[in-house]
């Protein structure tokens, strides 16, 4: 039996350090992916950054460009604008006569004459609502049953 045991033995002894050298290689591998997953993190990190800056740059160019060119279209708009009006505030102040004083009293009149026949149409339409609501209603008798 002796045999026989020291075989199991030695079996057993080789058989452990195959699974040591199998649990360690097995360890080494798993470092070695760890490792690989982390620069692969560390590089899309890096590659967000990048993007994020190339895409803030782009962004800030394209504020920019726009707000030049809206500048530059209402510039060119507005001197065409002040033109006209210039030209036309000139002629219409000339043909009727009024200055612009006389022009914004008329308007302030204007403005309270409609304000006082608003204020008065008001004051109808409630004193008629209220002469309504005064009128007693006729009774409705309750049917029997």
């Amino acid at each position: 039996m002796t045999v026989e045991t020291d075989m199991l033995t030695d079996a057993a002894l080789r058989f452990s350090e195959a699974i040591r050298a199998e649990r360690a290689s097995t360890l080494d591998a798993l470092a070695n992916e760890r490792q690989a997953a982390l620069q692969i993190i560390q590089a899309l990190r890096n590659e967000t950054k990048r993007r994020t800056r190339q895409s803030t740059g782009r962004f800030a160019f394209g504020l920019l460009l726009g707000t030049a060119m809206g500048s530059a279209a209402i510039y060119v708009l507005h001197q065409r604008a002040s033109e006209e009006m210039r030209l036309g505030l000139t002629a219409r102040a000339e043909s009727t006569g009024v200055s612009l004083q006389e022009r914004v009293k008329q308007a302030i009149e204007a403005g309270k004459r409609a304000a006082a026949n608003q204020e008065q149409a008001m004051w109808d339409d409630y004193r008629r609502r209220m002469i309504e609501q005064a009128k007693p209603k006729p009774r409705q008798e309750d049917p029997l049953f």
